[in-house]
């Protein structure tokens, strides 16, 4: 049995979130359009008749007679109108022009000619109405997570494969993702469903693992309805930079795609702006305004963009996570789904993920919940800790790839040589990146052919104070206590595994990884965060005063 362990919080007013922590995987989203078209066609008629007489006498008289008839018809408006879900108003109108007969006679003494000319002109219009209405689309979101199959887990877009893909490892250490290879001319298809991107706003994202790609348009996601201008939706790598758009109005990115490494990559058009985007991890890599897609049929593919393409156009490596919605995703969405990798509350001693990924965590030697820095935390003694059972983070297994570790520490009982967070790879390879010496000192760890250590204040016993460690290879290790940056250890390459890797928390599997292992670490830990970015000073800031 422990005993009860009281922590001094000083408690901030809460900030506004720093990133949007709705899940979306469980929150399709719906539109739906109705659009009613009035078509108004005018036909005109105009007859002219012209009779003339003559007769010819002697006389003496010379008489004219002008008569001018003249009549008028007024213009009649009738306005019906019809209220349904939808209210149409159809205004009908008939005109007939005023006609004019004039009839003149003509009388000469000598001889005298009448003549009598007759004009009629007669016009009528007939205006017809025509009412056409288009039903309501509604458009669902869809989300393929490749799961060993191309089932649809939201609105039934159930793909088919062609060319007999196989699957891999998910780039979430769970589940799995497809592997497709260009030679054999493999792709995913869905035509159980239409998608009408010509009718809205749209994102597509998904992550992708290029193994090999040339200059060729390699097909991410499709839908060609013809190879002409507007007609064919794609996005593609194009001479290894993203392309997206649709036929002949594309948006380019400028960032080099990175072989046999993941990337979250999205294609963004605003219907209502008439943008289109193109996102590589989560950063805007190309932007143009662009006249809307205009193809209403089609395919859709994954993996490729038209099949009567050749073998070269097809995709050539892993695609996983790929989705669709039906509107403009925000710059704070994409970054959130990009590169916030998980995120554990341990409210309730919860170890599920709050961010997108469902990460899930598991416990060994039954930590114990108590009051955290927000609402409920994890004590961890006598050798508890918390761990990820599969190799998930993949980012911290690659070299010189940045991230950032947040979580909040509160050490209890008495200080020792302890582990706080450890990395260990499939291949055995391991770094303690995280610790605190018996002296309370927190340390934080990395490996360049050699152990890189930045050393950090001591913790006060029993107290909370939020922990910022991030890294890039350009400003290397920086260590921020409680929001403030405290040391940095400078620019440095990074020497990760190249293999998958895992986590613990509070304790390092009883492995001797260098730098500066420890035993299992004394204490709580709250509001644990991983991004697999550099997350800058003014975020790590406002992450400590969030709570």
């Amino acid at each position: 049995m422990t005993s009860a362990v009281h922590f001094n919080v000083i408690k901030l007013a809460p900030n506004q979130e720093l990133l949007e922590l709705s899940n979306w995987d469980t929150n399709p989203i719906l539109s739906s359009t109705t659009s009613t078209r009035i078509t108004t066609t005018t036909s005109t008629t105009a007859t002219t008749t012209t009779a003339t007489t003559t007769t010819t006498t002697t006389t003496t008289t010379t008489t004219t007679t002008t008569t001018t008839t003249t009549i008028t018809t007024t213009t009649t408006t009738t306005t019906i109108t019809t209220t349904t879900t939808t209210t149409t108003t159809t205004t009908i109108t008939t005109t007939t022009t005023t006609t004019t007969t004039t009839i003149t006679t003509t009388t000469t003494t000598t001889t005298t000619t009448t003549t009598t000319t007759s004009t009629t002109s007669v016009t009528t219009t007939t205006s017809t109405t025509s009412t056409t209405t288009t039903q309501g689309i509604t458009q669902w979101s869809a989300f393929w997570n490749f799961d060993n199959n191309v089932l649809e887990l939201f609105n039934s877009y159930d793909g088919v494969t062609s060319g007999s893909p196989s699957y891999t490892t998910s780039l979430l250490g769970h589940g799995a993702a497809v592997s497709l290879t260009s030679s054999s001319a493999q792709y995913v298809s869905v035509s159980s469903k239409q998608i009408l991107f010509n009718t809205t706003s749209f994102t597509i994202e998904a992550w992708i693992y290029p193994i090999s790609l040339t200059t060729s348009d390699h097909g991410i996601f499709g839908q060609c309805q013809s190879v002409t201008t507007n007609m064919c939706l794609h996005f593609v790598s194009r001479n290894l930079l993203l392309y997206c758009g649709f036929y002949a109005n594309d948006v380019s990115g400028v960032t080099t795609l990175t072989m046999n490494q993941w990337s979250h990559v999205a294609c963004v058009y605003d219907i209502t702006t008439q943008t289109q985007q193109v996102w590589l991890n989560g950063v805007l890599d190309g932007t143009r305004t662009a006249s809307p897609y205009q193809g209403s049929s089609g395919m859709l593919t994954i993996g490729m963009t038209y099949v009567p393409f050749p073998n070269n156009y097809y995709f050539n490596g892993y695609l996983d996570q790929a989705r669709y919605e039906p509107r403009a995703k925000s710059a704070t969405e994409l970054l959130y789904v990009a590169t916030l990798f998980v995120h554990y509350s341990f409210d309730g001693g919860s170890l599920l993920d709050q961010g997108p990924n469902g990460i899930n965590a598991t416990s060994s030697g039954s930590p114990i919940t108590v009051i955290g820095r927000l609402n409920e935390a994890l004590q961890f003694s006598s050798g508890a800790y918390a761990y990820v059972n599969y190799p998930s983070f993949y980012f911290l297994g690659v070299t010189n790839y940045p991230f950032t570790i947040a979580l909040w520490v509160a050490p209890t009982g008495s200080y020792s040589d302890s582990t706080i967070f450890f990395v260990v790879a499939t291949t055995g390879w391991c770094v303690n990146f995280l610790t605190m010496t018996s002296s309370g000192n927190i340390i934080a760890n990395l490996w360049d052919g050699g152990p890189v250590a930045t050393g950090g204040p001591i913790l006060p016993l029993n107290t909370w104070n939020h922990i910022g460690f991030t890294y890039s290879s350009t400003n290397g290790v920086r260590l921020y206590i409680n929001g403030t940056l405290y040391s940095t250890s400078g620019p440095f390459s990074y020497s990760a595994s190249g293999a998958l890797v895992t986590i613990c928390l509070a304790g390092n599997f009883g492995k001797s990884c260098s730098p500066n292992y420890g035993g299992p670490f004394t204490g709580a830990l709250d509001e644990f965060f991983a991004y697999s970015r550099e997350l800058s000073s003014s975020e790590i800031l406002t992450l400590a005063n969030l709570y």
